[in-house]
């Protein structure tokens, strides 16, 4: 009995951490947010004949990921993109070169004209390769020109223009689906990771067949709504609050039994 109002309490607490972190992050591009799914536990060797003896519950893992559409905010910002609709943008772990799968959009360039993320990821375009916009070129004369506009269409092909007036394409920017992407395992930073549950990504081009479009000057914000967070967030303290009065009143119950 009591391990079994053990085990409700550490669920509730596990809840309780998940829709903190969901309302820890309404704030941050691209995240999305996490629901606790809880299964029952019973028995292996089942001492009364067609009786599932009960445990209580276990967290599932990884935990399971709503991937709605969260709203775009307006930045004006040429490097900035959002996924209207399916698809998720593909970038390489600084360290070991892991490909990571985010909404998160925001961009720069660095001195080497790689497209990176602000934590330093290196996106990938169509093809499988990393995105290359080189900062500066030489003109017709041999001289230095700058880079002056990036331009990136609603099928992710990115176009730049320099200060002599050519025009250079830079790639396309690729995206991944999933078979299942509540599957995918959170990794922090609005970053995922794929896992069985997921499948392995399809890539494809934005616009193409089951893939959004690409919107820049524009971020995808969380999807997070957090007036319901909160009422999850009663829900699961008042589960915990019965479970502890519950432990208490079992605890003094054995005791007056053993006493």
């Amino acid at each position: 009995m009591i391990s079994t109002i053990r085990n409700a309490m550490k669920m509730a607490t596990t809840d309780i951490s998940i829709i903190s972190n969901n309302i820890a992050n309404s704030g941050s591009t691209g995240f999305k947010r996490s629901e606790g799914n809880f299964l029952h536990s019973y028995a292996e060797d089942i001492p009364i004949p067609r009786l599932n003896i009960g445990f209580g519950v276990v967290h599932e893992e990884p935990r399971r990921q709503d991937h709605k559409q969260g709203s775009l905010r307006v930045t004006n910002n040429s490097l900035d993109l959002a996924v209207n609709g399916s698809g998720m943008f593909m970038a390489l772990k600084p360290d070991d070169g892991e490909v990571t799968f985010s909404r998160d959009g925001s961009y720069l360039i660095d001195s080497a004209g790689n497209l990176i993320t602000t934590d330093n990821r290196r996106i990938i375009g169509a093809g499988g390769n990393p995105i290359v916009i080189p900062p500066s070129k030489l003109d017709a004369s041999g001289n230095e020109t700058l880079l002056d506009t990036i331009a990136i269409s609603k099928a992710g092909v990115i176009r730049v223009a320099y200060g002599d007036g050519e025009i250079v394409d830079a790639g396309t920017v690729a995206l991944a689906n999933f078979a299942n992407s509540g599957g995918l395992k959170p990794i922090g930073g609005s970053y995922f990771k794929a896992t069985e549950k997921s499948g392995p990504p399809i890539i494809g081009i934005p616009t193409e067949q089951n893939f959004g479009e690409i919107v820049q000057g524009h971020l995808e914000m969380s999807n997070t709504n957090v007036t319901n967070e909160l009422t999850k967030l009663m829900v699961s303290q008042q589960a915990f609050g019965a479970s502890s009065r519950l432990l208490q009143s079992a605890v003094e119950a054995e005791k007056k039994l053993m006493g």
